[in-house]
């Protein structure tokens, strides 16, 4: 199944293709959970501070995409 992943900031740095915060799709087998995604991408896990699928936040890495989902990933905010 196909899935619309977004990375923002320093996320964006772990996958080739990817570009802050522009959307791009990601072909995961059926049955995947938001955790199989990351794991896919190469992003390591301590470094995602929130993920949000179909525009609500999601807090268990355990949750089911579904074929079509928007996925977006986000790390810790930082700043001084």
């Amino acid at each position: 199944m196909r899935v619309e992943v977004r990375l923002f900031a320093t996320l964006a740095d772990y996958v080739d293709r990817a570009r802050a915060a522009e959307a791009f799709e990601v072909e995961i087998p059926d049955g995947s959970t938001v955790a199989d995604l990351i794991d896919a991408l190469g992003l390591p896990p301590g470094e995602i501070h929130l993920t949000v699928v179909d525009g609500r936040p999601v807090n268990d890495q355990a949750a089911r995409l579904a074929a079509g989902g928007r996925v977006s990933l986000f790390p810790p905010v930082g700043g001084g």
